[in-house]
């Protein structure tokens, strides 16, 4: 066990991607061991072997299709239309538009591009700053996993072998948590550096005409969540509607998706879907010879002699991901994690729904904190604007999440409660 993670940090170290880190690493140990390496084959081909991974690649195809047919754009236009007119109103824009926005795509990255291409120039423009704008596109977009559907959901479902659907309604209080935080940080900043008023108030025929134009788009949450608590799609058919629903709405609706991008497209989603399961295919030998080594019983058996309380155990945890996402891409840490807390949480009878969300929200704020923060170079390349002024910015921000984490982990009933009282 020692020799594995070694290897594997020494790896990391001298620049391996991280999925052929845990191949090597696996690879090295496993053959040491006198264990035949055709094992390391059939363990990564068994790996992808699952059906709720093909989500993955259906939701990453529905959040390109809605990027390129402008959808983002009707859903900013609606909620700048209904909250625009408040002071700092574009940067409110934003983040109600975010969470719109996360239930379509369930992709950071896709919704920090969307949100630093739609808002860049304008926070130049209203006086916002720019430097300000793109550290809030960087954290709106932590909503994307959390608010359903999240292909981070879709492998912890996998992993820790619970309903999607339960997952997904599990995010929905908590993102709305996380969109309330931001929008109260806004408003004190807005106040305090007097962010200027739009010269257009409220007007309702605004609003409506926004309406009528992001019709089809504000659909496309309803249809997910409305047809999966009908029973319609399995939370996995659910991508693939959500991916047919786009392409239809981009062609034939709004007729800004051309047949000519489609090859791009699809190209663009195998790309990003190919890092994933690489990830994930790679993990497998990695999280089996953990199994073997007995690691999770090991750490269960540590913390049950150092602590018998629950909330110790969930604090331990806190601060190793937020440590861990400091530094690790947010799928590894999951990958990589996710087999070795499973019994531990058992073990403490901490509901695993309940922890999905805890972890997912982890996570997050590591794509939004130096000196990985992956948001945080997104936004930077999509809006123009130097690393440095966004992280001066981003730190009231991270406050506020993990003021929210804290909450999210002591009072489970605004994760749980929701998709218990649907059962």
């Amino acid at each position: 066990m020692t020799l594995l993670l070694i290897s594997f940090a020494l790896l990391l170290l001298v620049g391996l991607p991280i999925a052929l880190a845990m191949l090597g690493s696996s690879l090295l140990v496993i053959g040491l061991e006198g264990v035949p390496l055709s094992l390391v084959a059939q363990r990564v081909v068994t790996g992808v072997q699952s059906f709720p991974l093909l989500a993955i690649p259906l939701f990453t195809l529905a959040g390109s299709l809605m990027n390129d047919s402008g959808i983002s754009e009707r859903l900013f236009g609606f909620t700048r239309a209904a909250i625009g007119h408040i002071r700092g109103g574009v940067a409110h824009t934003a983040v109600v538009g975010e969470v719109f926005l996360s239930g379509i795509s369930g992709s950071s990255v896709a919704d920090c591009s969307a949100l630093s291409r739609v808002f860049g120039a304008e926070f130049r423009r209203s006086g916002i700053g720019a430097g300000f704008g793109a550290a809030l596109c960087a954290i709106a977009a932590t909503l994307g996993p959390i608010i359903p559907p999240s292909t981070l959901m879709v492998i912890y479902a996998w992993q820790a072998n619970i309903s999607l659907g339960d997952l997904f309604w599990a995010g929905i209080f908590p993102g709305l948590l996380m969109a309330g935080g931001m929008m109260a940080v806004v408003a004190y900043v807005a106040r305090k550096r007097q962010f200027p008023r739009e010269e257009r108030g409220f007007a309702w025929s605004n609003l409506k005409t926004a309406f009528r134009e992001a019709f089809w788009a504000l659909m496309m949450p309803v249809l997910i969540l409305g047809g999966f608590r009908a029973g319609f799609f399995t939370a996995t058919e659910i991508a693939g509607v959500a991916a047919f629903y786009s392409l239809l709405v981009g062609l034939f609706i709004y007729r800004t998706l051309k047949w000519s991008h489609i090859p791009a497209i699809l190209l663009q989603t195998a790309k990003e879907t190919a890092v994933i399961l690489l990830i994930v295919a790679a993990a497998s030998p990695f999280s089996w010879f953990i199994g073997v080594a007995e690691m999770p019983q090991v750490l269960s058996t540590a913390l049950t002699q150092a602590t018998d309380k629950p909330w110790v155990v969930l604090l331990l945890l806190n601060v190793v991901l937020l440590v861990l996402g400091c530094f690790m891409e947010t799928i590894a840490i999951m990958i990589i994690l996710v087999p070795i807390l499973i019994p531990v949480l058992n073990q403490f009878h901490i509901d695993l729904v309940h922890f999905g969300i805890v972890l997912l929200v982890n996570l997050t704020i590591g794509q939004v904190h130096p000196p990985v923060g992956v948001l945080l170079f997104v936004s930077s390349s999509v809006a123009k604007v130097r690393f440095g002024e966004i992280v001066r910015e981003v730190w009231p921000f991270l406050g506020m999440l993990v003021v929210v984490l804290a909450i999210l982990t002591y009072v489970p009933a605004v994760s749980v409660w929701l998709p218990y009282a649907l059962k």
